[in-house]
C-alpha cells in the first residue's frame, strides 16, 4: 500500500446514509429478484412434469374411447337425418364468420377513429 496512492474524500453524512441505503435497497432488490427466478424455475420443472402426465392421462383416455367405440355397433342413420345435419353445420359457420365480419368492422372503425385524432 505504500507505492499507491490513497485519497480520501469527506462526505455529507445525510448524503452517505442515503446512497448507502440506495445501495442496499439495490442488493435487496437483486436477491428478491434472484429468489423469483429459482422459484420460476422450480415452477417450469413442475410444469413440466405435469404435461408429461396430463399426456400420459389423455393417451390412457383417448385408447379407452377407442377400445369402447370397437364395442359399440355402428348406427345406421338415414339420409334425411344426415343432410339435416349438414345444413344445420352450415349455418353454424356462416353464424361465426359474421362475428368475424362484425369484430372486423369495428376494428376498422376504431382506426380510423385513431387517424382522425392523430391526423
Amino acid at each position: 500500500m505504500a507505492d499507491k496512492k490513497e485519497l480520501y474524500v469527506s462526505i455529507d453524512p445525510a448524503v452517505y446514509r442515503t446512497n448507502k441505503s440506495n445501495v442496499l435497497l439495490c442488493q435487496a432488490d437483486l436477491l428478491d429478484a434472484i429468489k423469483r427466478l429459482q422459484n420460476l424455475r422450480v415452477l417450469a420443472r413442475q410444469k413440466a412434469k405435469l404435461k408429461i402426465e396430463l399426456h400420459k392421462l389423455f393417451s390412457a383416455v383417448l385408447t379407452n374411447l377407442d377400445k369402447i367405440k370397437g364395442r359399440l355397433p355402428t348406427p345406421k342413420v338415414p339420409k334425411s337425418v344426415k343432410e339435416v345435419a349438414e345444413k344445420e353445420d352450415k349455418v353454424g359457420v356462416k353464424i361465426d364468420l359474421s362475428k368475424r365480419a362484425a369484430v372486423d368492422q369495428e376494428l376498422r372503425e376504431i382506426q380510423e377513429k385513431l387517424r382522425e385524432l392523430n391526423g
